[in-house]
C-alpha cells in the first residue's frame, strides 16, 4: 500500500485577502502568497533563498475558516492543487496558474498559538454520539484555539 500525498505550499499572505460569493453562491478565498525556496545544485549545496508570488484560492469550507483566520503577513501551509486558466489582457488570452486550497493551516514553526486540551465532561456515556463539532464544544464549554502573531 502507498502512502496517500499531495501537493503543498507553505509561504506568507503577501496581500489583503479577499472574498466574495461566486456565481453558485460559494465563498471564495483570494489572495497571493509569497514562497521562499532554496534550490539542491548538482554538488550538494543550497542556492540562495529565492522569492516568488503565487495566486492562492480556496472555495468552501477552507474559503470561511480563513475569513476569519488569515491576514496578510500570517505563514501558511495549504495543500490542494495547481491549476492553470485563461485570461483576456490587452486583447489577447493568456495563460495564468493558481494554488487552489483544499485544506490549511498556520505554520506552527513561525506562529504563537493555544491550544485548549479541555477533556469532554464525565456526564457523557461511553459509547459514541454523534455531535457536531460545534455542538460537542458548547457541550465541553471549550473555545476554539487563538491564533495570535
Amino acid at each position: 500500500m502507498t502512502i496517500p500525498t499531495r501537493q503543498c505550499i507553505v509561504g506568507e499572505i503577501a496581500s489583503k485577502p479577499q472574498w466574495r460569493k461566486t456565481s453558485r453562491g460559494e465563498v471564495r478565498f483570494f489572495a497571493r502568497i509569497k514562497v521562499t525556496a532554496r534550490h539542491k545544485r548538482p554538488d550538494g549545496t543550497l542556492s540562495e533563498p529565492v522569492e516568488s508570488f503565487h495566486n492562492l484560492v480556496a472555495y468552501g469550507h477552507p474559503a470561511e475558516r480563513a475569513r476569519t483566520r488569515l491576514r496578510a503577513g500570517d505563514v501558511v501551509i495549504a495543500a490542494g492543487f495547481v491549476r492553470e486558466y485563461q485570461y483576456p489582457s490587452d486583447g489577447e488570452e493568456h495563460t495564468g496558474e493558481e494554488f487552489v486550497v483544499t485544506w490549511w493551516g498556520h505554520e506552527a514553526w513561525t506562529t504563537t498559538y493555544t491550544v485548549d486540551r479541555t477533556h469532554p465532561p464525565s456526564v457523557l456515556p461511553f459509547h459514541r454520539r454523534a455531535l457536531s463539532r460545534p455542538a460537542a464544544l458548547a457541550a465541553l464549554g471549550a473555545r476554539p484555539a487563538v491564533v495570535t502573531r
